[in-house]
């Protein structure tokens, strides 16, 4: 985590899109302007987005556990609860949240939120692990090291970290096959939502999340930056903007420096709200009449239930809206 003062106020919102938490102890409880719209490069067309895991990165996750597979299990976030899913795999306990958890735990236990996790509850539950995404981890550590609560964290940010999560799962609790299985058919979907779009004219992209009081550009390393990249999209935060944060806080005159074809906003709460908020500030700037997304009406609400958590069950379907939307 970089210690800026601005970071404070990233993690907060990324809290409420994650829905995870973190420890450092081990499983045995140890401490531990742009260029004009272009057609996708010959590199880029048909690109394999994923077609091999890293295993060293694999192994590195692992060690985490200890080689020892944890028969109680609890989660903290909605992105790695639906891997459980995927995998076949019950966990002790889910985060309490207002997404749509899958159906098959409708009966497990919520241990509050990844902001506000129920430390007593967790504890009462007597895991052998607290799984988490590591995104957020360094926030909410402290939450967890009075309770001696054994943690590991995954990556569940952007499409290639769902996919590493996944394989990290499969081998943790004996399920290479199903996982193997269920990364191949992904990325067989995947492939021909790509390949739909192959050949059309790439527009210039600009990702914004937050809500009405903050809003920050995210790059490729998200979940809706590796769709875009994916779909053949030029992320303006990182192509023009050269900026190397996953989340950048907006500046009205980036915005206008980076002049994107689309500009997708992925607000958590009210979008509506958060969309006519920007729009005021772009008004105020005096650069209304200059940026390409208004000038072709081109600042799109995403919907929250797809777009805001990352999500692999979710991602085809993703894919599909998302391309739509890019070369309508």
């Amino acid at each position: 985590m970089k210690s800026a003062s601005w970071k404070t106020g990233i993690i907060v919102l990324m809290l409420a899109l994650t829905v995870a938490c973190g420890n450092n102890t081990g499983i045995n409880g140890g401490t531990a302007s742009p260029e004009p719209t272009k057609a996708p490069q010959e590199e880029n067309a048909g690109k394999e987005t994923v077609s091999l895991v890293d295993e060293k990165k694999v192994e590195e996750l692992l060690a985490q556990f200890e080689n020892k597979s944890p028969s109680k299990a609890v989660t903290m976030s909605v992105s790695l609860t639906e891997l459980f899913d995927v995998l076949g795999v019950a966990p002790i306990g889910v985060p309490t949240t207002k997404s749509t958890l899958p159906a098959a735990f409708d009966a497990i236990p919520r241990v509050g939120s990844s902001h506000q996790p129920d430390i007593e509850a967790i504890a009462g539950l007597q895991p052998d692990v607290v799984i988490g995404p590591s995104s957020i981890k360094d926030n909410l550590e402290k939450q967890f090291v009075s309770a001696k609560l054994s943690t590991a964290y995954l990556p569940s940010d952007s499409l290639d970290e769902l996919k590493l999560s996944a394989t990290v799962l499969g081998k943790l609790f004996n399920k290479e096959a199903e996982a193997k299985a269920y990364i191949e058919k992904f990325n067989t979907d995947e492939k021909a939502a790509i390949a739909a779009v192959e050949g059309k004219t790439a527009p210039s992209v600009m990702i914004l999340f937050g809500s009405a009081e903050s809003l920050m550009l995210m790059n490729e390393k998200t979940f809706v930056g590796s769709l875009v990249e994916n779909l053949g999209g030029t992320n303006v935060v990182t192509d023009v903007l050269k900026s190397t944060e996953t989340y950048t806080p907006m500046d009205m005159e980036n915005v206008v420096t980076a002049n994107p074809d689309i500009i997708l906003l992925v607000a958590h709460g009210d979008p509506t709200a958060v969309a006519k908020k920007f729009e005021e500030d772009v008004k105020t700037n005096g650069a209304w009449d200059k940026l390409n997304a208004f000038k072709n009406d081109k600042l799109i609400s995403l919907d929250y239930s797809l777009f805001g958590i990352a999500s692999l069950p979710k991602a085809v379907t993703a894919y599909t809206e998302l391309a739509g939307i890019m070369y309508k």
